[in-house]
């Protein structure tokens, strides 16, 4: 008999959050599914997100009547249920809370435009969901280190936030040897997004035009599309700087991977409207050393300054440029940001860390323990996880 069954319900299979089912189901006694709802559209295929087979684990519940029974069936039966809000029909959840049985909402920070967040009807509608449901095994996985500050203020969640995130596959390699081969080379910055007005494409060419005037010799490229990317490419001519930034365009999540391993220093740029950054995990993961905005989701839990990558305050243009000339400046600690990155997202936030812990947070709850872990993913998310000391 399974000790225990487990069914992620979300809106589209996605390669930040499947090799976190894949590596449940290698635990002994775990049983874990993938529920998606919503078909893959066209425009995150142009995105690069890729499509997965199905199999046993994966249930497509937009496919069919039988798979969507299926799919209800599960979420009214497995010992742990996670669901993402957004864009997942609420019968999944309401017919699982009315049997009392645990689950985990998983979020990005709900505020991500401020208080006037509150004036949405979603955000009206899952605060009106939790406080029914609030006596009920219910319980929060932070997809942001934002995510507890936003429902703590909307009296939502008081210590039932977990700190969690997106967990993209990590390769394991010689991290040493890769930095090996990019030493005595050009400075390569990468940055990877669409473009669009929150993630703030024109603060890399503002920063390339910063650098080329005093004199810097690097290489900035630039991965992605969106409505900005005619604009940036203007600005770019604009200002002479063709030498240094080029656009490349989109390209599969693994040729990005491959991409990024070739450089040194990854730019993230997005301010608080960027939930989560998985491409920070990607980035990290291939051996960059980064440059983060405090505002990005992910940032506070995977980086501390000055430790494994530098953090600028979002969305000031001279808090950028002296993080990054004081890599330039001290090349040195570019190979020391970056080793450290790397173990970050190899040694604690991947998949199969994260699985063991997760199991082993739901069998807590499950026996009315409290949860064995004070750091890192699975332990206790708190208000103040988002503030950051520059």
């Amino acid at each position: 008999m399974l000790d225990m069954e487990i069914v992620l319900i979300t809106n589209i299979i996605n390669h930040y959050m499947l090799p976190w089912i894949e590596e449940m189901n290698l635990i002994s006694g775990v049983n874990a599914y993938f529920v998606e709802t919503t078909q893959l559209s066209d425009s995150f295929k142009k995105a690069g997100f890729l499509e997965y087979e199905d199999t046993s684990k994966i249930i497509r519940a937009w496919k069919d009547q039988e798979s969507w029974n299926h799919a209800m069936n599960l979420a009214i039966t497995a010992d742990v249920m996670i669901i993402g809000a957004a864009g997942v029909p609420r019968e999944f959840e309401r017919r699982r809370l009315r049997k009392g049985l645990l689950t985990f909402e998983h979020s990005e920070r709900p505020l991500k435009k401020g208080l006037i967040n509150l004036l949405s009807p979603r955000i009206l509608n899952a605060q009106l969901h939790y406080h029914i449901y609030r006596k009920k095994p219910l319980y929060m996985l932070c997809f942001s280190a934002f995510t507890a500050h936003d429902e703590y203020l909307m009296h939502s969640y008081k210590g039932r936030c977990f700190r969690f995130g997106y967990l993209p596959r990590i390769n394991h390699f010689d991290i040493t040897d890769r930095l090996e081969k990019k030493k005595g080379k050009k400075i390569r910055f990468i940055w990877c997004a669409r473009f669009i007005s929150w993630k703030h494409p024109e603060l890399v060419v503002l920063l390339a035009e910063k650098l080329a005037r005093d004199g810097y010799d690097f290489e900035i490229n630039m991965i992605g599309s969106g409505v900005l990317f005619n604009d940036i490419k203007e600005m770019i001519d604009g200002k002479g700087l063709g030498k240094y930034v080029h656009l490349l365009g989109n390209y599969p999540n693994p040729e990005v991977l491959n991409i990024m391993s070739e450089h040194h220093i990854f730019l993230f740029t997005s301010d608080k409207q960027e939930g989560w950054g998985v491409v920070l995990n990607e980035a990290m993961g291939q051996g960059c050393c980064p440059i983060a905005s405090n505002e990005i989701g992910a940032t506070p839990y995977l980086l501390s300054h000055q430790e494994n990558g530098l953090i600028f305050q979002s969305r000031n243009l001279d808090s950028l440029y002296h993080n990054t000339k004081y890599l330039l400046d001290n090349t040195n600690m570019i190979e020391v940001f970056s080793v450290k990155a790397y173990e970050t997202v190899s040694k604690l936030w991947n998949p199969q860390i994260v699985a063991e812990r997760f199991v082993n947070l739901c069998h807590s709850l499950l026996r009315g323990e409290p949860t064995i872990y004070k750091k890192g993913p699975c332990s206790i998310a708190l208000s103040g996880d988002c503030k950051i000391n520059l």
